[in-house]
């Protein structure tokens, strides 16, 4: 079921708390002085109407990112030696912050207005992320 949000005029950049679970409920449409202005909705949804346009988006993130994640390897080393088990991040090539809480590092970074930023934890080991093959996927799905 849609919902509508409305804004108001403010002194700062808008800002909605919304649930996650309540984007996959239905678009959320924002208002403002009474016009539709945007709609939300989950990245299920959207990638089910705009697949081109998601995985070009993807790949461009991807790519603005990759001079920091250079930078974040190339850095490793000595971030070893001054922020073990931290999480670093890395904008323009340069350490810019760090914190053991993940989130209270982003939302510095944010507040900050740094983008495209890279967030990492320093760890001697690099992160490893389990995938099924295809192979594995379609045995388990007959």
């Amino acid at each position: 079921m849609p919902k509508t949000i409305t804004l108001k005029e403010a002194r700062i950049a808008y800002s909605l708390a919304i649930e996650a679970d309540r984007v996959s409920q239905g678009p959320i449409f924002v208002e403002h002085e009474g016009r539709p202005v945007a709609v939300i909705i989950s990245i299920e949804e959207y990638r089910r109407h705009f697949p081109v346009e998601h995985e070009a988006w993807r790949e461009e993130q991807l790519q603005r990112l990759e001079p920091n994640r250079t930078a974040f390897r190339r850095l490793l080393p000595r971030l070893l030696k001054t922020h073990r088990d931290q999480f670093v991040a890395i904008h323009q090539g340069k350490l810019v912050d760090t914190d053991p809480d993940r989130v209270a590092l982003v939302q510095r970074i944010r507040a900050q207005g740094y983008r495209p930023v890279y967030i990492q934890k320093v760890t001697p080991e690099p992160r490893v992320i389990e995938l099924p093959s295809p192979e594995e996927v379609q045995r388990v799905s007959l």
